[in-house]
C-alpha cells in the first residue's frame, strides 16, 4: 500500500499536530506500551484523532489513544500501510536517539584510532586523548567527525615537521598545509598544534599561556624573522664551527656580553661545551655588566632573563640544559621575582642560586621599596614567601652583587 500523503497531511500535518506526533514517534521509537496519553491537549488535537478514529466529540483536554486502534485506522483507510509510515512520510526517517549516539560516538572513536600511530611516534599520544576527552576538537570541527579527522590529519602533518630548525612559521604553514597562513592565530590547525605545543611537545613549555613567540621557538619556528628577541649571555662555551660559535668564542675570550638572537639560536645553534658545568642565571642586566666590568673572562657561564624570560632566553635555557649544564637561577626578591623562578624550575633541571629564606634572613638589614603585586609562594622553600611577607619590601639583585660576583669568578 502506497501512503496519501494529501490525505495524511490533512489528517495529521502540519504544525497544530506536531506534538502529537511528536509523541507518537517517541514511543514507537523507544517502545513501552500501545497507548500515549496526551494531556492538555488543544482543540485542533482533539479534533483530529477524534475525527481520524470517527470518535464522537469528548470533554476534557486529556487525549487517550491506542497506536494500534490508529495504525489500523490509517491501513483500512488506505491513507498508510502503518503508522511508523505514516509518521516518516510526514517528519522524517524515525532514528534511535540511543542509537544515533552509540553510533556517534563510534565514528568519533575511529577517528581518534585513527590518528593515535602518528601521535605515539610524536610521543603526543597524551596530546591525542585531551583532545578526545574534551571539547576543544569537537567545537573546531562543529561536532563532525569526518572534519575532525581531516583536521587531525593537517595539525599532525605541522607537528611532524617540528623541530623547525629555524623555519619561519609562514613556511612551515606553506609545506604543511599549502597555505602561508595556515598557521596564523584563529585557525583551527593552529590551535590543535598550539595545545600541542604548550602542553605536551617535548614536555610542553611549561606554561599553559605562553607568549607566541615562545611557543613558537620551543619548535624550533620563528615569527617574522626574530631578530627582536635576544638573550643576554656572559661567558658561555662553545665548541662548534658555525657562525654563531665563532661569536660566541669571541665574547667569551674577550669577556664581553653578547646578546643573541633567537633567529641565531635557531637557524644557527651553537654547539655547547657546558656538559655538567654549573650555569648561572640572573634576571637583572646589571649583574651582567658588573660581572663583564670586574671579572670579564673570569665569569662563570651567566645568563640573563631580563625580567620574565621571553623566547630567545627560553630557548637559549633550553638548549643548555640539554647539553648537560646544571642551572643555578635566580631573580629579584619579590612576587614577581618568585614568579620567574618558579617558572624556571618547572621548565629546567634547576636549583636556585642564593634564591632562598637564608639569603633573605642574612640581608634582611637592607633596605628595599615596598613589595608590588599578588603575593606568590617559592615552590622549592616554602619559607621565603612568609618571610618575604613579614618584611613588606622588595631585596633587589643588585643588592646582592658581592655575593653574586664571588659565585660566578673563575677559580
Amino acid at each position: 500500500m502506497r501512503t496519501d500523503a494529501a490525505r495524511l497531511q490533512r489528517l495529521l500535518g502540519g504544525p497544530d499536530c506536531e506534538r502529537l506526533r511528536s509523541r507518537l514517534r517517541t514511543r514507537l521509537v523507544r517502545g513501552g506500551g500501545d497507548r500515549i496519553t496526551l494531556t492538555r491537549s488543544t482543540p485542533e488535537e482533539r479534533e483530529r484523532i477524534e475525527r481520524l478514529l470517527g470518535r464522537p466529540p469528548r470533554k476534557g483536554e486529556t487525549l487517550r489513544i491506542s497506536l494500534v486502534e490508529l495504525e489500523g485506522v490509517l491501513r483500512h483507510a488506505g491513507i498508510a500501510p502503518d503508522l511508523r509510515s505514516a509518521l516518516e512520510a510526514l517528519d522524517g526517517p524515525m532514528v534511535d536517539p540511543r542509537k544515533r549516539r552509540e553510533a556517534q560516538q563510534a565514528r568519533w572513536a575511529e577517528v581518534m584510532n585513527a590518528a593515535r600511530d602518528r601521535a605515539r611516534a610524536l610521543g603526543l599520544e597524551a596530546w591525542l586523548d585531551e583532545l578526545g576527552n574534551r571539547g576543544l576538537l569537537r567545537r573546531l570541527s562543529h561536532n563532525t567527525p569526518q572534519q575532525a579527522a581531516g583536521l587531525l590529519d593537517r595539525s599532525l602533518r605541522v607537528l611532524e615537521k617540528l623541530p623547525g630548525g629555524g623555519l619561519n612559521r609562514s613556511t612551515l604553514a606553506a609545506q604543511s598545509l599549502g597555505d602561508a597562513h595556515g598557521l596564523d592565530s584563529g585557525r583551527p590547525e593552529a590551535a590543535l598544534v598550539r595545545r600541542a605545543l604548550a602542553r605536551h611537545w617535548r614536555g610542553g613549555t611549561g606554561d599553559d599561556r605562553p607568549d607566541e613567540r615562545t611557543l613558537w621557538a620551543h619548535a624550533g619556528i620563528l615569527l617574522g624573522g626574530d631578530i627582536t628577541s635576544t638573550a643576554l649571555i656572559l661567558g658561555l662555551p662553545a665548541r662548534g664551527d658555525g657562525p654563531t660559535d665563532a661569536l660566541l668564542r669571541t665574547q667569551r675570550a674577550t669577556g664581553e656580553p653578547l646578546h643573541l638572537t633567537l633567529r641565531q639560536l635557531l637557524r644557527h645553534p651553537p654547539r655547547w661545551a657546558v656538559k655538567d658545568q654549573t650555569l648561572f642565571v640572573c634576571e637583572n642586566p646589571t649583574v651582567v655588566a658588573e660581572a663583564a666590568e670586574q671579572l670579564g673572562s673570569r665569569c662563570a657561564p651567566l645568563v640573563c632573563t631580563g625580567g620574565r624570560p621571553g623566547a630567545a632566553v627560553w630557548t637559549v635555557l633550553e638548549q643548555l640544559a640539554q647539553a648537560g649544564a646544571r642551572p643555578r637561577i635566580r631573580a629579584d626578591f619579590d612576587w614577581a621575582g618568585l614568579s620567574i623562578v618558579n617558572s624556571l624550575m618547572a621548565r629546567l633541571p634547576a636549583r636556585p642560586w642564593h634564591m632562598d629564606a637564608a639569603t633573605l634572613r642574612d640581608h634582611a638589614h637592607l633596605p628595599g621599596p615596598p613589595l608590588e603585586g599578588h603575593p606568590a609562594q617559592a615552590r622549592w622553600d616554602p619559607e621565603l614567601g612568609p618571610i618575604l611577607t613579614a618584611r613588606g619590601e622588595a631585596l633587589h639583585e643588585e643588592q646582592l652583587l658581592p655575593l653574586l660576583l664571588q659565585d660566578l669568578e673563575l677559580k
